[in-house]
């Protein structure tokens, strides 16, 4: 009877188990890890409010859609690592002299002084090769390894974070699995795989445009140009000019007021992916990777001046983005400079998510009643008519079920904003009425974005961004 018991229960056991692998299989079928990043900023003393950008930049929080995967040095000093003569003859770039060199950055700095800093003068050519230069010299492909296993003074690796990202949003039938050391292992050496080759670097460049300076500058040039005309008697007879009265004076200085105030950001950016796959990943484990039990002098020296990690050139973007003044109170410039950073970088991370789909991320899709909705909105650089697509993971693969597209009118603004000004959106129900007067559509406060599609899309799938 004992025996047959034991039977019983060993089998009660072993289907237990297949039952929970069968069920954290699924669910894992359903799920999607988050891409990593690191973020840098180019320094430019030259740059107007170049301390202060740096300043806003370093206490900007990361995207919330990506892990922060932030190393301790985040700016880049690009002086020392400009290309030579030779490098650039090696890319089959024609050289100047010496004095063209001169003529040609007077007359950059000319158009810059004359357009109030409006046209970039700054050769930014070279730029994604000279910041390769600077991310290789200073190995950060290998840095950001070491933070992904957690690398100590001693040169033992851990798997803590590589364990604690893969298993983001996992069930309870996905953790009773890992905690199985064999089917654990396996599981973690996975996530190791995919979160290493989705981790990413954006190194920003910002120029700060006063709106003021363009506006003073335009007037410098019309001013000029008059000048110019009367003294070669060209012009014609110029018209006395009617003088205002002071209600009308009054409205053009506010006019003015509202037309130069704030500022204009440029921003482009530098998108770079660390280089890992089964090889490279194989390689590691068999290379350098140890654990205090199996600590190898050898092996960490070896890491210590290895230089065999490396970071990819994706591409750039650029974008221009304007500081919304329409406050309901007076603001600080560093206050604007602080809005105007956050939303320019915002801007820049959507457009290289649009431009390049290697960085584009899968979001989980909000499902309520006839809702189709997503946790994202103007952040992310939404428009009324973007598409995204619905997709479903299927054997591994994610495998699209169709699109969606933005409802008119229903866009979340999720944009960073002050203390004391609006930080959402009101729109108006469609289908909702107040007790307290049938005949008024109440207000509500949007905290998604609302699209149309199908009905027959479920909240276990995931949209994309198509360009």
């Amino acid at each position: 009877m004992k025996k047959k018991l034991l039977i019983v229960c060993s089998a009660l056991v072993s289907l237990s188990a297949t039952v929970i692998a069968q069920t954290a299989q699924e669910e894992r079928e359903t799920r999607s890890r988050r891409s990593s990043l690191n973020t840098m900023i180019i320094e430019d003393a030259s740059l107007p409010n170049a301390s202060l950008i740096k300043n806003v930049f370093m206490k900007m929080p990361l995207p919330d859609k990506y892990n922060d995967h932030s190393l301790s040095t985040r700016s880049v000093l690009l002086d020392k690592y400009r290309l030579t003569k030779e490098e650039k003859a090696a890319l089959g770039a024609k050289t100047e002299s010496k004095a063209g060199g001169m003529a040609k950055n007077m007359a950059k700095s000319a158009a810059s002084n004359a357009t109030g800093g409006l046209i970039d003068t700054t050769n930014t050519k070279y730029l994604p090769l000279e910041i390769a230069k600077y991310l290789k010299a200073k190995n950060v492909a290998k840095d950001l390894v070491s933070k992904w296993y957690m690398r100590d003074e001693k040169g033992v690796f851990k798997m803590d974070l590589i364990k604690e990202r893969g298993m983001e949003d996992a069930s309870e039938a996905e953790k009773e699995i890992s905690n199985n050391s064999s089917l654990g292992d396996a599981q973690i050496k996975d996530a190791a795989e995919e979160l290493l080759r989705t981790t990413f670097v954006v190194v920003n460049r910002y120029n700060y445009i006063s709106k003021k300076a363009i506006y003073d500058a335009a007037q410098r040039a019309a001013a000029a140009a008059s000048a110019a005309a009367q003294s070669s008697g060209l012009s014609k007879v110029k018209k006395p000019e009617i003088p205002l009265t002071p209600e009308m004076q009054a409205m053009k200085d506010a006019a003015i007021k509202k037309l130069t105030e704030g500022y204009i950001i440029q921003t482009t950016s530098y998108l770079y992916q660390l280089v890992w796959n089964d090889t490279v990943q194989k390689f590691f484990d068999d290379k350098f990777m140890m654990s205090n039990e199996t600590f190898n002098a050898s092996k960490k020296m070896e890491y210590d001046t290895t230089t065999c990690f490396k970071l990819k050139f994706i591409g750039e973007a650029n974008t221009t983005a304007n500081v919304p003044i329409a406050l309901k109170t007076k603001r600080s410039d560093n206050e604007l400079i602080t809005i105007a950073t956050n939303n320019a970088t915002d801007a820049a991370i959507a457009k290289l998510q649009s431009e390049y789909p290697v960085f584009r991320v899968k979001i989980k899709l909000f499902i309520a009643g006839d809702i189709i909705g997503a946790k994202i909105g103007m952040k992310e650089s939404l428009e009324e008519g973007s598409v995204y697509e619905v997709l479903k993971k299927e054997k591994g693969e994610w495998k699209r079920q169709g699109k969606i597209k933005v409802k008119k009118g229903m866009i979340w603004d999720n944009r960073m904003k002050l203390e004391g000004e609006d930080t959402e959106t009101e729109v108006v129900s469609d289908n909702a009425k107040t007790e307290k007067n049938k005949n008024e559509t109440p207000k509500y406060t949007l905290e998604y974005t609302t699209f149309k599609g199908s009905s027959k899309f479920r909240k276990s799938m995931m949209i994309r961004q198509l360009k």
